[in-house]
Protein backbone atom coordinates (compact mmCIF):
# COMPACT_ATOMS: atom_id res chain seq x y z
CA UNK A 1 0.00 0.00 0.00
CA UNK A 2 1.31 3.19 -0.66
CA UNK A 3 1.31 6.10 1.53
CA UNK A 4 -0.03 9.28 0.25
CA UNK A 5 2.93 11.61 1.78
CA UNK A 6 5.22 9.53 0.04
CA UNK A 7 4.06 11.01 -3.01
CA UNK A 8 3.88 14.04 -2.55
CA UNK A 9 7.87 15.12 -2.83
CA UNK A 10 7.85 13.08 -5.97
CA UNK A 11 7.48 14.44 -9.42
CA UNK A 12 5.01 14.48 -11.64
CA UNK A 13 6.65 12.34 -14.11
CA UNK A 14 8.22 10.11 -11.67
CA UNK A 15 4.70 9.28 -10.16
CA UNK A 16 3.26 8.88 -14.05
CA UNK A 17 6.21 6.45 -15.45
CA UNK A 18 6.22 4.52 -11.98
CA UNK A 19 2.19 4.12 -12.30
CA UNK A 20 0.66 4.90 -15.35
CA UNK A 21 -2.95 4.26 -13.93
CA UNK A 22 -2.32 7.39 -11.90
CA UNK A 23 -2.85 9.61 -15.42
CA UNK A 24 -6.45 9.01 -14.75
CA UNK A 25 -6.49 10.80 -11.33
CA UNK A 26 -4.67 14.61 -12.93
CA UNK A 27 -7.32 14.14 -15.85
CA UNK A 28 -9.77 13.63 -13.42
CA UNK A 29 -8.75 17.20 -12.32
CA UNK A 30 -8.95 18.51 -15.40
CA UNK A 31 -4.60 18.65 -15.02
CA UNK A 32 -2.53 19.23 -18.14
CA UNK A 33 0.40 17.91 -16.52
CA UNK A 34 0.39 14.26 -18.48
CA UNK A 35 2.51 15.05 -21.01
CA UNK A 36 3.55 18.68 -19.53
CA UNK A 37 7.32 19.51 -20.08
CA UNK A 38 7.45 21.11 -16.69
CA UNK A 39 6.37 17.57 -15.38
CA UNK A 40 9.68 16.27 -14.33
CA UNK A 41 10.39 19.32 -12.17
CA UNK A 42 7.30 19.62 -10.77
CA UNK A 43 6.20 17.72 -7.35
CA UNK A 44 2.66 16.36 -6.28
CA UNK A 45 2.35 19.39 -4.05
CA UNK A 46 3.48 21.61 -6.67
CA UNK A 47 0.61 20.13 -8.99
CA UNK A 48 -1.86 20.68 -6.27
CA UNK A 49 -1.04 24.36 -5.46
CA UNK A 50 -0.86 25.25 -9.21
CA UNK A 51 -4.49 23.52 -9.76
CA UNK A 52 -5.69 24.72 -6.61
CA UNK A 53 -6.64 21.24 -4.76
CA UNK A 54 -5.96 20.05 -1.24
CA UNK A 55 -2.82 18.18 -1.49
CA UNK A 56 -3.82 15.94 0.97
CA UNK A 57 -6.77 14.43 -1.01
CA UNK A 58 -4.78 14.38 -4.08
CA UNK A 59 -2.50 12.59 -3.33
CA UNK A 60 -4.81 10.28 -1.41
CA UNK A 61 -6.93 9.79 -4.93
CA UNK A 62 -3.21 9.12 -6.13
CA UNK A 63 -2.52 6.39 -3.39
CA UNK A 64 -6.19 5.26 -3.94
CA UNK A 65 -5.61 4.76 -7.84
CA UNK A 66 -2.08 3.38 -7.14
CA UNK A 67 -3.71 0.47 -4.70
CA UNK A 68 -6.81 -0.04 -7.06
CA UNK A 69 -7.55 -2.79 -10.06
CA UNK A 70 -6.24 -1.63 -12.92
CA UNK A 71 -8.41 0.73 -15.07
CA UNK A 72 -10.19 1.88 -11.94
CA UNK A 73 -9.99 4.93 -10.43
CA UNK A 74 -11.83 6.19 -6.86
CA UNK A 75 -14.76 8.46 -6.89
CA UNK A 76 -14.15 11.91 -6.63
CA UNK A 77 -15.08 13.21 -2.87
Amino acid sequence: MVEPTSLTEMTISDVLDRWPQTAQVFQAYNMACVGCVVAPFYTIVDAALVYGVSVEEFAGRLAAAIDSPAGSIPPTS
